[in-house]
Protein backbone atom coordinates (compact mmCIF):
# COMPACT_ATOMS: atom_id res chain seq x y z
CA UNK A 1 0.00 0.00 0.00
CA UNK A 2 1.38 3.02 -0.97
CA UNK A 3 1.32 6.43 1.35
CA UNK A 4 -2.30 8.12 0.89
CA UNK A 5 -3.43 11.34 2.32
CA UNK A 6 -6.43 13.20 3.03
CA UNK A 7 -7.15 16.86 3.73
CA UNK A 8 -9.98 18.78 5.81
CA UNK A 9 -9.87 22.16 6.02
CA UNK A 10 -10.99 23.76 9.21
CA UNK A 11 -10.93 27.54 9.94
CA UNK A 12 -7.25 28.39 9.92
CA UNK A 13 -5.20 24.95 10.10
CA UNK A 14 -5.37 22.39 7.63
CA UNK A 15 -5.51 18.74 8.57
CA UNK A 16 -3.57 16.05 6.38
CA UNK A 17 -5.04 12.41 7.49
CA UNK A 18 -1.98 10.07 6.20
CA UNK A 19 -2.21 6.47 5.82
CA UNK A 20 -0.19 3.84 4.60
CA UNK A 21 2.89 3.43 4.33
CA UNK A 22 6.25 5.84 4.05
CA UNK A 23 8.63 3.93 1.71
CA UNK A 24 10.26 4.38 -1.11
CA UNK A 25 7.47 5.04 -3.25
CA UNK A 26 6.35 8.07 -0.43
CA UNK A 27 8.36 11.06 -2.85
CA UNK A 28 4.98 11.18 -5.18
CA UNK A 29 2.75 11.35 -2.51
CA UNK A 30 4.56 13.94 -1.15
CA UNK A 31 5.97 16.12 -3.52
CA UNK A 32 2.23 17.17 -4.05
CA UNK A 33 1.00 18.27 -0.75
CA UNK A 34 3.40 21.48 -1.30
CA UNK A 35 1.40 23.15 -3.38
CA UNK A 36 -2.17 21.96 -2.47
CA UNK A 37 -2.20 23.15 1.70
CA UNK A 38 -1.45 26.35 3.45
CA UNK A 39 0.45 27.70 6.01
CA UNK A 40 -0.76 25.75 9.27
CA UNK A 41 -0.85 22.01 9.20
CA UNK A 42 -2.26 19.59 11.20
CA UNK A 43 -0.54 15.93 10.21
CA UNK A 44 -2.54 13.14 11.55
CA UNK A 45 -0.43 9.85 11.62
CA UNK A 46 -2.55 7.66 13.43
CA UNK A 47 -3.05 5.24 9.91
CA UNK A 48 0.58 5.35 9.21
CA UNK A 49 1.65 1.10 8.92
CA UNK A 50 4.93 1.07 8.39
CA UNK A 51 8.23 3.37 7.75
CA UNK A 52 10.94 2.28 5.97
CA UNK A 53 14.61 3.13 5.14
CA UNK A 54 13.91 5.00 1.64
CA UNK A 55 11.01 6.23 3.24
CA UNK A 56 12.69 8.04 6.03
CA UNK A 57 15.05 9.41 3.52
CA UNK A 58 11.74 10.85 1.56
CA UNK A 59 10.09 12.64 5.03
CA UNK A 60 13.08 14.17 5.57
CA UNK A 61 13.80 15.65 2.22
CA UNK A 62 9.96 16.35 1.72
CA UNK A 63 9.66 17.96 5.50
CA UNK A 64 12.64 20.37 4.85
CA UNK A 65 11.33 22.03 2.18
CA UNK A 66 7.45 21.74 3.17
CA UNK A 67 8.31 23.26 6.83
CA UNK A 68 9.93 26.25 5.28
CA UNK A 69 7.32 29.49 6.19
CA UNK A 70 4.48 26.80 7.65
CA UNK A 71 3.80 26.01 11.10
CA UNK A 72 3.23 21.89 11.71
CA UNK A 73 1.39 20.04 14.13
CA UNK A 74 1.82 16.41 14.48
CA UNK A 75 -0.82 14.37 16.12
CA UNK A 76 -1.86 10.89 16.87
CA UNK A 77 1.66 9.58 16.33
CA UNK A 78 2.07 5.54 16.63
CA UNK A 79 4.77 4.51 18.06
CA UNK A 80 6.77 3.25 14.65
CA UNK A 81 6.72 7.45 14.12
CA UNK A 82 7.65 8.06 17.58
CA UNK A 83 10.34 5.92 16.85
CA UNK A 84 11.91 7.76 14.12
CA UNK A 85 11.90 10.87 16.51
CA UNK A 86 14.09 9.52 18.61
CA UNK A 87 16.22 7.99 15.85
CA UNK A 88 16.56 10.84 13.85
CA UNK A 89 15.76 14.19 15.03
CA UNK A 90 15.44 15.74 11.70
CA UNK A 91 12.23 13.29 11.16
CA UNK A 92 9.98 15.62 12.97
CA UNK A 93 11.55 18.77 12.07
CA UNK A 94 10.16 22.12 13.54
CA UNK A 95 6.94 20.68 13.86
CA UNK A 96 4.99 20.62 17.50
CA UNK A 97 3.97 16.41 18.63
CA UNK A 98 0.68 17.88 19.88
CA UNK A 99 -0.33 13.92 20.72
CA UNK A 100 0.96 10.31 20.27
CA UNK A 101 0.07 6.70 21.08
CA UNK A 102 1.92 4.52 23.90
CA UNK A 103 1.92 0.57 23.61
CA UNK A 104 1.22 -0.61 26.98
CA UNK A 105 0.79 -4.08 28.16
CA UNK A 106 -0.65 -6.39 30.92
CA UNK A 107 1.70 -8.69 32.56
CA UNK A 108 -0.72 -10.24 34.53
CA UNK A 109 -3.13 -11.65 31.78
CA UNK A 110 -0.99 -10.50 28.52
CA UNK A 111 -3.58 -8.11 27.21
CA UNK A 112 -1.94 -5.03 25.20
CA UNK A 113 -3.76 -1.29 23.85
CA UNK A 114 -2.27 1.74 22.59
CA UNK A 115 -2.94 4.68 24.92
CA UNK A 116 -3.46 8.19 23.75
CA UNK A 117 -1.07 10.88 25.38
CA UNK A 118 -2.13 13.95 24.58
CA UNK A 119 0.00 17.54 25.34
CA UNK A 120 -1.43 19.55 28.04
CA UNK A 121 -3.16 15.88 29.35
CA UNK A 122 -1.03 13.05 30.20
CA UNK A 123 2.08 13.84 27.28
CA UNK A 124 5.14 14.13 29.95
CA UNK A 125 6.42 17.52 29.43
CA UNK A 126 9.84 16.64 31.15
CA UNK A 127 11.02 12.93 30.72
CA UNK A 128 10.71 10.92 34.15
CA UNK A 129 10.12 14.51 35.96
CA UNK A 130 6.44 13.01 36.74
CA UNK A 131 4.98 9.37 36.92
CA UNK A 132 3.13 8.55 33.94
CA UNK A 133 -0.48 8.28 34.33
CA UNK A 134 -1.48 4.85 35.54
CA UNK A 135 -2.96 2.68 32.87
CA UNK A 136 -5.49 -0.13 34.40
CA UNK A 137 -6.22 -2.99 32.29
CA UNK A 138 -9.82 -3.61 31.34
CA UNK A 139 -9.58 -6.95 31.24
CA UNK A 140 -8.25 -8.05 35.03
CA UNK A 141 -8.16 -4.29 35.97
CA UNK A 142 -4.39 -4.41 37.13
CA UNK A 143 -1.97 -2.05 36.19
CA UNK A 144 -0.22 -1.80 32.51
CA UNK A 145 2.99 -1.37 31.71
CA UNK A 146 4.64 0.88 28.76
CA UNK A 147 5.84 -1.58 26.69
CA UNK A 148 9.30 0.79 25.87
CA UNK A 149 11.32 2.36 28.48
CA UNK A 150 9.96 5.41 29.42
CA UNK A 151 13.13 7.69 29.19
CA UNK A 152 13.56 6.04 25.50
CA UNK A 153 10.40 6.43 24.41
CA UNK A 154 9.52 10.06 25.22
CA UNK A 155 13.64 11.10 24.73
CA UNK A 156 12.34 13.22 21.70
CA UNK A 157 11.17 15.69 24.24
CA UNK A 158 14.40 16.85 25.48
CA UNK A 159 15.53 17.83 22.00
CA UNK A 160 11.98 19.82 20.68
CA UNK A 161 12.54 23.28 19.95
CA UNK A 162 10.81 25.45 22.06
Amino acid sequence: MALNYRIVKNDQWETIFFSGKINEDAEVSLAELNEKVGDRCIFNLKEIEAINSLGVRAWINFLRNFEQNRQIIFEECPPGIVNQFNMIPSFKGKATIRSLYAGYICENCGLTKMELFKEGENLPRNVGATPLPEVKCSNCGKTMELEELEDEYFGWISTRAS
